[in-house]
């Protein structure tokens, strides 16, 4: 890890910035650090606000509370950092690589996360409001309690995933993959969603849903999984899904075998009621 005097003096070499460097806060908006090497660099809390970023490597560095409002992060190497409660609203981290970074309470809305790679980093209460992330890797990403709301993740894979508490009230999820993720208390109310892919034995199924279909079903599987404790490495919401089907399947079995019986039981009713009629019937036949 860079000191800030480390960092301070790299960035001089960039031609960046000239100067000693200041006690306050880094002025640094709209600087140009395209490809610049910052592995472990110390932008705490620095003012990047529209700077461009493009492809540069930023791993491990500690970018807590820093201003990156519109910045333009597109292929940057992000793996490790440190960006909680980091101002990325309306930033450009297309094909991005945050792989492992935290982004804890981090604002996001409207952010350009297309393609990028997220697998196991910490979204837990961060700001998504509106952002883009198509075809995302969230492998194993924490989402717990993040807002998304009206967030894009269409194609994304949301695989074994924290999606406790997180809120995607009107959010895209078609043809995202949720397989093994945790749902608790997820809200998806007003989702779109058209279908979902299971990756199972290494084929790719699609499953189809009717308008609402998805939010009913999934939220059906959630109360149920709340009531029915999952130990570690048990079954997937999936599975849970199919257990749910098998068992209503199983009801409406025994529902038609119970209305078959019931058929029987008046079919038997009738019958002894007939003969007794007949029993009670004087003989009047000729002797």
């Amino acid at each position: 890890m860079m000191t800030k005097e480390q960092t301070w003096a790299r960035l001089v070499q960039l031609t960046t910035v000239a100067g000693e460097m200041p006690k306050n806060r880094w002025h640094l908006s709209g600087a140009d650090l395209s490809g610049a090497y910052l592995l472990g660099a110390d932008l705490r809390g620095a003012d990047l606000r529209e700077a461009y970023l493009l492809g540069a490597d930023l791993r491990e560095a500690d970018l807590r509370e820093a201003d990156l409002s519109g910045s333009h992060l597109l292929g940057a190497d992000l793996r490790g950092a440190d960006l909680s409660k980091a101002d990325l609203s309306g930033s450009h981290l297309l094909l991005a690589n945050l792989s492992g970074a935290n982004l804890h309470e981090a604002n996001l809305s409207g952010a350009n996360l297309s393609g990028a790679n997220l697998r196991e980093a910490n979204l837990s209460e961060a700001y998504l409001l509106g952002a883009n992330l198509r075809e995302a890797l969230l492998i194993r990403a924490d989402l717990s309690g993040a807002n998304l709301h009206e967030a894009d993740l269409t194609d994304a894979t949301l695989t074994a995933a924290v999606l406790i508490k997180t809120d995607l009230t009107k959010a895209n999820l078609s043809g995202a993959c949720i397989d093994d993720a945790n749902v608790s208390g997820w809200i998806i109310k007003d989702v779109t969603c058209s279908h979902i892919i299971e990756a199972k034995s290494g084929k790719q199924i699609k499953i189809g849903f009717e308008p609402q279909e998805f939010e009913k079903k999934y939220t059906q599987i959630r109360k149920t999984a709340e009531v029915i404790t999952y130990l570690s490495g048990g079954k997937s919401m999936t599975d849970l899904q199919r257990l749910i089907e098998k068992y209503e399947k199983r009801m409406a079995e025994l529902e038609a075998q119970i209305e078959a019986l019931r058929g029987k039981h008046d079919i038997l009713v009738e019958a002894a009621r007939l003969l007794e009629e007949e029993a009670q019937t004087p003989d009047v036949s000729c002797k």
